[in-house]
């Protein structure tokens, strides 16, 4: 028995006997962590019910997300403060340490809590004012970070020299220390990160959320890089490493978000203030061409996400969490209203028709244990024993083999041999159970119920009430108070520390010892703040559609609004934990730092 598995049958040991508490039965059947959730989820999702639940959850803190001062970058030839959401907590125990995700900031954690904000003070201005004055400042310091003259020069470069490697494209993880983006930064920036960014933008301006007399010149050169960027690197059926940071492959959730943008930069790019985003005369008409073949693409594809590689093949990809950004995108109305044949059945569809294939995909991937969703079948990141000595040996290995292996051929890392050499060298088990996909589905559902409630009642209502159900196993994996995983701290070593209670997880992983006991915990990344934002969106936009009416419409069907504006702070220093100061907002959003993300590890 080596070394390492002596210590992890310990580690073992001492969390098995610490978890001795186990969840409690809700709502529906499911199982709680926190037993108080689990009495009040019982009780029912009226909206003045999810008003309570909404309170209690603010009162402990379980909604407040960290809005970091992290210092200013240069655009435009000036200093512009930046605030960011960074991932997990590393503020509250410095000690702890979670490998990149403690000195990188994550662009896509940081858009979706920003959307997350937006949406919720255009459901309700008044109810949440706070929100709305840092998602705008959230939203305004993700332009800052992705128009820095290094920045914008990787745009070009990309443009100029059609699809480069991974470095070489706009950065989308930054070192805190280099939030200029001038150094390389080691990781899979090909994914969907900047059109995710993008695609906000347009839609605050489009909803008046963000004026479009606020964006600086470099902000309208990063716009207007969007469309001759994804035309010099084949889109749609360029290959990207995606929302979960790992190989590379044709990813249909890709192509959802960045379809969805190309129409979005289709209707703007006429309007009032919007002409930047216009290059050539027949501008209007070769987006127009990306978008049909964006949505065929994607027709064909649906439900799967890389389906286009021989089934042995590391690429192959059938049901995966993240097509639930065909759904967040809206691509099935798209998809209805340009009548693309859809499927296996080669047919237009309806909306909903394409809602419930990708909805069918998707539940291939619930887990029944503990309600969360699997990202895709035999994803070995957070498998079983994961955040254990012999596994983390094992990965370093993997990365400093895939490290010699790049070097020695003088080119990239070879990101399909590491994932294969993952897959089959760690332990076969359970995989990860991930909470953030439950409060995507129910923010979108929400949304879909507010949208159509007023033509069709009855289907509104059916789209509220499965947001209920997914609003609520999120909750069911909400964490209580006397649970108990490993963390890795400044020695190197794993230690057995109790979860931060009234959290959203990353999600939930499992342990397994000699004797073939598991343990299903929450993971050492907890909280994630991209998780937390889906829920206090979804739980804001059901409990406030008895009695306010929407506040959403594009600006073309809206008067302006008086805007509430707030200002971010000022400085995040060169290392996280030694310079991280925290802008609360108690409506809120609170503190912490890190990155629990949801991709490669760290």
């Amino acid at each position: 028995m080596s070394a390492f598995h002596r210590q992890d049958q310990a580690l073992l040991r001492e969390l098995m006997a610490r978890n001795l508490v186990g969840r409690r039965p809700g709502g529906a059947g499911r199982w709680f962590a926190d037993p108080a959730l689990a009495r009040l989820a019982g009780a029912g999702g009226s909206p003045a019910h999810l008003r309570v639940v909404e309170s209690v959850l603010n009162e402990r803190g379980t909604l407040d997300l960290p809005v970091i001062e992290a210092g200013s970058v240069r655009v435009d030839g000036a200093a512009r403060r930046v605030c960011v959401v960074a991932a997990t907590d590393i503020a509250a125990d410095p000690t702890v340490r979670h490998g990149e995700m403690s000195t990188m900031f994550y662009l896509r954690d940081h858009v979706q809590c920003a959307g997350a904000l937006m949406e919720l003070f255009l459901r309700d201005p008044a109810r949440y004012a706070a929100e709305g004055a840092v998602g705008r400042d959230l939203i305004r310091s993700a332009l800052h970070l992705i128009s820095t003259p290094a920045q914008l020069a990787r745009f070009a470069a990309v443009v100029q020299r059609g699809d480069v490697g991974q470095e070489e494209w706009p950065h989308i993880s930054l070192w805190f220390d280099d939030l200029e983006a001038e150094k390389p930064n080691g990781w899979r920036n090909k994914q969907d990160s900047f059109q995710m960014l993008a695609f906000l933008v347009l839609d605050a301006v489009d909803r008046g959320f963000v004026g479009a007399d606020e964006l600086l010149p470099a902000h309208k050169r990063f716009l207007r890089f969007v469309v001759p960027l994804l035309d010099a690197v084949g889109f749609p059926r360029y290959e990207s490493s995606g929302s979960w940071e790992e190989n590379a492959a044709r990813r249909t959730s890709v192509m959802a978000v960045e379809t969805a943008l190309l129409e979005k930069i289709r209707v703007l790019a006429g309007s009032e203030g919007m002409g930047f985003l216009e290059s050539g005369m027949d501008f209007s008409e070769k987006v127009g061409a990306m978008v049909d073949a964006g949505l065929r693409e994607i027709a064909r594809r649906i439900p799967f996400e890389s389906p286009d590689y021989p089934p042995e093949s590391i690429r192959h990809r059938k049901a995966d969490a993240s097509m639930v950004y065909v759904l967040m995108y809206g691509l099935p109305e798209l998809l209805a209203r340009a009548r693309v044949p859809v499927g296996a059945p080669a047919r237009p569809m309806t909306a909903r028709e394409v809602e419930a294939v990708v909805l069918d995909g998707l539940r291939d991937l619930e887990d029944p244990v503990t309600g969360g969703l699997i990202r895709y079948a035999e994803d070995s990141y957070q498998r079983v024993n994961f955040h254990t000595y012999e596994v983390q040996a094992t990965v370093r290995a993997i990365k400093r083999d895939t490290k010699a292996d790049a070097e020695a051929r003088n080119g990239e890392p070879d990101l399909d041999r590491k994932q294969e050499m993952r897959g089959r060298l760690t332990p076969r088990g359970r995989e990860a159970a991930w909470i953030h996909p439950l409060g995507q589905l129910a923010v979108w559902a929400a949304r879909r119920s507010l949208q159509t409630r007023p033509a069709d009642p009855e289907e509104g209502e059916r789209y509220r009430e499965f947001a209920v159900h997914y609003l609520d196993r999120m909750l069911a994996g909400v964490t209580g108070e006397n649970q108990w995983h490993a963390v890795l701290r400044e020695d190197g070593g794993y230690h057995v520390r109790k979860v931060p209670p009234y959290r959203v997880p990353e999600c939930h992983v499992t342990y397994r010892d000699d004797e073939g006991r598991e343990l299903i915990i929450p993971s050492p990344h907890t909280p994630l703040n991209w998780g937390t934002a889906m829920l206090k969106a979804a739980l804001g936009l059901l409990a406030t559609d008895d009695d306010v009416p929407a506040f959403s419409a594009p600006r073309s069907e809206q008067g302006a609004f008086r805007r509430v504006r707030s200002r971010c702070g000022q400085h995040l220093g060169h290392h996280a934990h030694d310079a991280v100061r925290e802008h609360p907002v108690r409506v809120e959003v609170g503190p912490e730092v890190g990155h629990a993300h949801p991709g490669e590890a760290r």
